[in-house]
């Protein structure tokens, strides 16, 4: 039977608990700020980002996967297509009414903070509220499943990437080339795109090739890393590199997270977003 508690109702807020789930100091004024999705539901907080909830409350028929912020708010995503709101973020839909052949694996905010995509491993996608459709990649013969998904800044368009580093681009998307034909020293994790015409596309073992107009950075720390995310800062000229542990490597535009690390106490972060 579906668990209709994470899945087709908004999640309820929750206190924040400051001393695991915030890691902002005391008093900060607000700044760049990062929210680390764990998959079990927990919502981390760094830098100026605010904490509006989480989900390990809920029932969860699948694990998170993603996460996607809009002012003054966030959406969780699992794995079955099921979407938990927290704050001033809007439902818009779920996938968990859809017959889906693979499960989803990662979200995408539409910039005006109404509507939101969901996409499948197999390259399906799930378009809610004002996100548009351009497609998807899943009449492509995909090598391997989707890695990470990435939208342009005006929402006009869309970017998948597959483990193997191939990328499809669908809209006002610009292909600026892959790395399906290079030996990899780890698999793709995921994209962020830059303000026009390119974008990063980050390795697990925290390499980072740029593409198009993406500079390419160097952020410190990133070679002893494990990545499980990339996440594009606001102005799209830099990005930060996240761990499963909640480490985080800042490149370009992207300042380091104020305050202490987090202490996630065994709850693995499984994706990140900007606030």
């Amino acid at each position: 039977m579906p668990k209709t508690t994470a899945a087709d109702k908004p999640g309820r807020d929750l206190e924040p608990d400051h001393g695991a789930r915030d890691a902002r100091r005391p008093g900060s004024s607000p700044a760049a700020g990062i929210l680390l999705a764990c998959a079990d539901g927990r919502v981390v907080t760094l830098g100026g980002s605010e904490f509006h909830g989480d989900a390990l409350d809920s029932l969860l028929g699948q694990p998170i996967v993603a996460i996607a912020s809009t002012e003054g708010g966030y959406w969780l995503c699992a794995g079955d297509g099921a979407v938990l709101t927290f704050g001033a973020a809007r439902f818009f839909g779920a996938a968990t009414t859809t017959a889906l052949e693979h499960p989803i694996v990662a979200m995408a905010a539409a910039p005006d903070g109404r509507g939101y995509w969901l996409a499948g491993a197999d390259g399906a996608l799930c378009c809610y509220g004002s996100a548009q459709d351009h497609g998807s990649a899943r009449s492509y013969p995909l090598q391997q499943p989707v890695a990470g998904f990435a939208a342009t800044p005006a929402g006009e368009g869309y970017f998948f990437v597959t483990g193997d580093g191939s990328v499809y681009d669908f809209g006002d998307a610009s292909y600026e080339g892959c790395l399906r034909d290079e030996q990899l020293p780890a698999p793709v994790v995921g994209i962020a795109a830059t303000a026009a015409d390119g974008y990063w596309i980050a390795c697990a073992d925290g390499t980072v090739r740029a593409f198009g107009s993406a500079r390419p950075l160097s952020p410190a720390g990133a070679g002893s890393l494990r990545v499980v995310s990339i996440v594009a800062t606001a102005d799209r000229d830099g990005y930060w590199l996240v761990g499963p542990d909640g480490t985080v490597a800042a490149a370009g535009s992207a300042p380091e997270p104020a305050g202490p690390a987090p202490t996630l106490r065994g709850h693995a972060v499984v994706a990140a977003c900007a606030s």
